[in-house]
């Protein structure tokens, strides 16, 4: 999950007690920060409950809400449906029609 925003940096620094903020290219260079942060991110944003559900759209309306409030964002939606469905195919997981849209 990537880390968006100065404020993202700035929380996700001071919960790993990193300077994300000067230095967010750290989230790039590092497998354990990138992993942590996404953790941080996934923990504080409270994804945790739509994906258990397996509630896609839920994900989807934590991670980009412009893409679920009718305006122009909702076209980039089909794309983040598609990429779902192709990595699923690429774990041998079956397809799911489980609230894929918002």
């Amino acid at each position: 999950m990537q880390v968006s925003y100065p404020w993202n940096y700035w929380n996700a620094g001071q919960a790993l007690d990193l300077d994300l903020l000067s230095n967010p290219d750290l989230v790039a260079q590092s497998d354990q920060v990138a992993a942590s942060t996404a953790i941080w991110y996934y923990q504080t944003t409270g994804m945790n409950i739509p994906a258990s559900r397996g509630d896609f759209a839920g994900t989807t309306r934590i991670l980009n809400n412009y893409e679920c409030n009718g305006k122009p964002g909702r076209l980039l939606q089909v794309g983040r449906v598609l990429t779902y469905l192709r990595i699923r195919q690429c774990f041998g997981l079956e397809e799911t029609a489980n609230n894929l849209y918002c």
